[in-house]
């Protein structure tokens, strides 16, 4: 697998995260504010390896540092991917399962008692083999099989974060996404820690 070993990731290794992508996730936080104390339930698709559900523990735990001293957390993050996280953080929890499967999905929300999420991310990819045209094609149609969850789990104010490879689809699938209810008003941003020469790019409701 294709590491780069660049700022960012001796970065992550200095602080602890999975991987270099928490960084992706930071910048986006940091200017739209993805996370404020109304934030309680969390959904990360595809969250291996684990870096982005480790920066948003740190978010939601301090934005509720008072409550959570109490002892049960006053939150849920909820992370799926086909890959299993080894992540063990109060009120975390992840499951191996596919987000094609409607009733696996459900199954886990009614376990943990989420009927809706204030924020869902997503920082998934397809395999990718290196021609930047059909990895496009494969990230677009990965991510027209997850806008289910989105339609029937985000709440109306919900906020989103979804990564995207630009490419000949692109467009098509931006026009897609302003025609639907709980993606109006959203915005595309590459923050500065993706690969300049990648073509990585994330859709963001706020």
């Amino acid at each position: 697998m294709f590491k780069v070993q660049d700022h960012y990731f001796h970065k992550a290794k200095q602080q602890g995260y999975m991987a270099r992508s928490a960084f992706k996730l930071e910048e986006i936080d940091k200017k739209y504010h993805i996370f404020d104390r109304e934030t309680k339930n969390v959904l990360d698709i595809g969250c291996a390896p684990g870096s982005w559900l480790q920066y948003v523990h740190s978010q939601i735990k301090q934005l509720h540092k008072k409550t959570s001293d109490e002892g049960k957390m006053p939150w849920h993050i909820i992370g799926m991917d086909l890959k299993p996280v080894a992540l063990n953080l109060p009120g975390l929890h992840t499951y191996v399962q596919d987000i094609e499967d409607f009733d696996g999905v459900k199954k886990i929300l009614d376990e943990n008692q989420i009927k809706k999420f204030d924020i869902i991310i997503s920082d998934m990819a397809p395999n990718t083999i290196w021609l930047r045209d059909i990895d496009a094609l494969r990230s677009v149609k990965l991510l027209e099989k997850t806008l289910w969850i989105y339609e029937n789990f985000l709440k109306p104010e919900g906020k989103v974060v979804i990564k995207i490879f630009m490419g000949p689809w692109f467009d098509q699938f931006l026009q897609k996404m302003r025609a639907i209810v709980w993606a109006k008003g959203f915005k595309t941003f590459k923050p500065q820690a993706v690969r300049k020469e990648s073509k990585e790019i994330y859709i963001v409701k706020f």
